[in-house]
Parts: C-alpha cells; sequence; structure tokens
C-alpha cells in the first residue's frame, strides 16, 4: 500500500465506536419514563437549534470538500425552513411532537440548557471552531447515525407510543427521524472522509476529537436522565 495511503476501514472505526457507546447510554436503553421523554424534548429543542445555527455552519466554513458543504445546507435547510418530503421544516413536527406528549409553547419556548447539557453543548461548540472539520462534522452527525442504525433504543417509535398512549400519527417526528437520519449520517454519507485522510496523523486526529465529542453526547444524555428523574419524581 503507497505511503500516504490509509485503509477505509476509518469509517468502519467510527462506525463500530459509535455503535457501542450507544450501548453505554442509559437513556437510549432504560425503560423511557414520561419524565425522561419529556426532558429529551426539552434538550433537544436547544439542540437542533445550535446544530443548525451554530455548529454546522462553524465547521462548514473550514471544510474543503464542497459536496459535504452542499449536503449539509440541505439538511440544515430541511431541519430549519423546510422538508420538501413533508411539506415542512422538522423544527415544526418536533414542536408537535412536543405538545403530543404534554409540553406546551411556554416550556419550550423558555427552556434553558441544564448544567451538564451547557457542558455538552460548549464542548461541540469548541470543536466545530477549532478541530479538524471532519471532526466536527462527525460531531453533528453520529448521534444521528446512532439512531438510525441501533437496533433498539428509545428514539423509536413504539417506547413512546407505550409510554405516552400516542398513536402512529402523534409519533411521526420519531418515525420519520429514524428514517431521514439515515440520509444525514453512516457508511455511506461518511464516504467523503476516505478522501481527505491520507496519513496516520490525520486519521488519529479525527479518531481522537470524535471520542472527546462523545464524552461530550454521554454528558448530553446524562444531563436529560438526570433532568426526566426530577422530573418523574415531581410528576410533572
Amino acid at each position: 500500500m503507497p505511503n500516504n495511503a490509509v485503509p477505509s476501514s476509518i469509517i468502519d472505526e467510527i462506525c463500530d465506536y459509535s455503535l457501542k457507546f450507544a450501548t453505554e447510554v442509559p437513556w437510549l436503553n432504560e425503560p423511557l419514563t414520561r419524565g425522561r421523554g419529556k426532558a429529551y424534548f426539552l434538550q433537544h429543542i436547544l439542540r437542533n437549534r445550535l446544530l443548525s445555527s451554530v455548529l454546522r455552519p462553524a465547521w462548514m466554513s473550514r471544510c474543503t470538500d464542497l459536496a459535504v458543504v452542499r449536503k449539509t445546507i440541505g439538511q440544515m435547510r430541511e431541519e430549519l425552513v423546510y422538508d420538501d418530503k413533508i411539506a415542512q421544516a422538522h423544527t415544526s413536527i418536533l414542536w408537535q411532537m412536543g405538545r403530543n406528549i404534554g409540553l406546551t409553547d411556554e416550556q419550550m419556548n423558555t427552556v434553558k440548557p441544564v448544567p451538564l447539557v451547557d457542558v455538552a453543548f460548549n464542548v461541540w461548540e469548541n470543536i466545530a471552531r477549532t478541530r479538524h472539520w471532519i471532526v466536527a462534522w462527525l460531531a453533528t452527525s453520529t448521534d444521528e447515525f446512532i439512531i438510525s442504525t441501533m437496533t433498539n433504543h428509545n428514539f423509536q417509535p413504539e417506547p413512546w407510543k407505550k409510554t405516552f398512549g400516542l398513536n402512529d400519527e402523534q409519533v411521526f417526528f420519531i418515525a420519520y427521524h429514524t428514517k431521514a437520519d439515515d440520509d444525514h449520517a453512516g457508511r455511506r454519507v461518511w464516504d467523503p472522509i476516505t478522501r481527505h485522510v491520507h496519513d496516520e496523523q490525520t486519521r488519529q486526529e479525527i479518531l481522537d476529537g470524535m471520542i472527546l465529542s462523545f464524552h461530550a453526547l454521554r454528558l448530553f444524555y446524562q444531563g436529560i436522565c438526570e433532568l426526566g428523574d426530577q422530573m418523574d419524581k415531581r410528576k410533572t
């Protein structure tokens, strides 16, 4: 193999690490409670806004692959403006899902990040602004890969239908995103990474940065669990 060639298995490493990490996240694997469900949506509303208004623009400004930039802009359009497939923005169905599980518009409008989630947000923003753009791309997409690829977890329709007594129409946001996220992350989507990794130093930089982003993701979910458990105790 030429000295400047790096095996495409870096994509396999990213995917394998992501799915292994997912098995260790309590929110994804433990029974979904009403509190943890509501807490997830309250904190995800903030993350969703941060992803498309701050994090993705930050790393895209340094991205050298225009195809990746164009695809990511298309994703941001779907999130914030308009998804042609459903004739509305993802934020619209996100808020409707929040209402379906009992959240008010006031709660969703005024929510603040809990401390652990706030730490995660700051780590991700630092990555988006200072690390290799591939590291930042992964930091803003690996959770989507987990959701669309992991076999059994709480970001699937059935747990929400069971916990909140919802029907298929009311869990449309969940069902749609397990499919839509497959177009936002994964082996096929991340394949351009192999065009930009030509030496072991870059490869290790990307993997190390990805691991840091997963530490932040662990804090994000931990913060949600703690908030959700408090909400369960208060029965809110």
